[in-house]
């Protein structure tokens, strides 16, 4: 008897194993591809920061009121150009420039009463130096003529004593010796006069001497009391014009006006509030803060980077190309800062500014899917993946 399944039985006997065969085959080589690839293979693992932005190579300042008081002036504009130095901005200082000019002038007289005295002074020490002179002239001429007089009467008393002698041994008249006596006598009072003449004129020029010399200190001493003021007034002076340049708000650096305080002409002011900060033109840099895990011991001086500026879409700009510069070493606020330096070229048609915001990818290394998996499991419990 013929079996139901006849025709079953023959189309199974009539079928051949190849294409089941090829399709496993081909599984398999698919399987081992991917599992050379998940051993074998390399992905990219990056890092990445929604808190990047451009800044430029120099810290921007921040221009601040150094003292309390009432605005007279503002010329601060956003995006003006200033220069260092600049005056930006001016405090009241009507009462400073004032008290100012008073001791100003209160210097200058001063000044001229101080040279003044140094003239009298000068011309009082040569008065005395010719004072000196002509006293010792004076004397000198006295003791000149007390000499003269000392040989007159020496030359006179020997006279004498010759007459006397002739006269008592009957030589000459008794009234001859008694002439040359008193001659002698007079020549010698003539001589005592002028001794006298000469310790006065001695005496006289000391007198004088200490007399002027006393001038002369008392005119020192009112010379040293102006001098003195002269001083206090010197240091009111650098005072005042202290007070007056911390109400004279001045550009620090020479950049940009990047910010500004709306601050009108009248508005009080107090110590330390801001006006402008001023961004100084230069190379930029491209900062962003990173979380400590995901920075410190990852990423490092070198790697590359791309950076999508939030003001201009990538799909369409494209993206800004970097290098990591520096990575902080000090954590502040839970975050370690990055510093990176762009690459050129520029994306066309975007315009690098300071402040401009984005996000940050740093390509850290590149690995197997399998470490990758591994990693990724490891990872997973405190919420952090790697990404490829």
């Amino acid at each position: 008897m013929s079996s139901p399944f006849s025709r079953t039985t023959r189309a199974l006997a009539q079928q051949r194993a190849t294409p089941a065969l090829l399709a496993w085959g081909l599984a398999g080589l698919g399987l081992a591809a991917w599992v050379a690839w998940f051993v074998l293979g390399r992905v990219t693992v990056y890092e990445v920061s929604g808190k990047a932005r451009l800044e430029v190579t120099q810290a921007a300042h921040a221009v601040t009121a150094q003292v309390p008081g009432r605005v007279t002036a503002n010329a601060l504009a956003l995006g003006s150009v200033v220069r260092e130095g600049d005056v930006i901005a001016e405090l009241d200082a009507g009462d400073a420039r004032l008290r100012l000019r008073e001791e100003g002038a209160r210097r200058a007289a001063l000044a001229a009463q101080a040279a003044a005295l140094r003239q009298e002074i000068a011309s009082r020490e040569q008065a005395v130096q010719q004072d000196r002179v002509a006293a010792s002239a004076a004397e000198q001429g006295a003791r000149l003529r007390t000499q003269e007089a000392d040989a007159a009467a020496s030359f006179a008393t020997a006279n004498e004593r010759r007459l006397r002698a002739d006269s008592e041994a009957g030589g000459v008249a008794r009234v001859e010796a008694l002439a040359a006596q008193t001659e002698a006598q007079k020549l010698a009072a003539a001589r005592g006069a002028l001794a006298a003449e000469a310790d006065r004129l001695q005496a006289d020029g000391r007198v004088r001497g200490a007399q002027q010399r006393a001038a002369i200190d008392a005119l020192r001493r009112q010379l040293a009391a102006l001098e003195g003021e002269l001083a206090t007034a010197a240091a009111t002076v650098e005072r005042l014009t202290l007070d007056i340049e911390q109400r004279l708000l001045r550009a620090p650096i020479a950049g940009r006006i990047g910010d500004v305080a709306p601050l009108r002409p009248g508005t009080w002011v107090t110590a330390g509030q801001r006006f402008a900060t001023v961004v100084p033109d230069g190379e930029f840099v491209v900062v962003a803060d990173f979380e400590p895990a995901a920075a410190l011991g990852r990423v490092r001086p070198g790697q590359r980077a791309q950076m999508r500026l939030d003001g201009f879409p990538w799909a369409q700009y494209g993206t800004l190309g970097a290098t990591v510069t520096r990575v902080g070493g000090e954590i502040r606020d839970n975050l370690v800062r990055v510093e990176f330096r762009p690459q050129a070229p520029v994306p066309k048609d975007i315009v690098l500014q300071h402040g401009l915001p984005g996000a940050i990818e740093v390509t850290l290394e590149q690995v197997a899917p399998a470490v990758l998996l591994l990693r990724s499991a490891g990872l997973a419990g405190d919420g952090r993946v790697a990404r490829p």
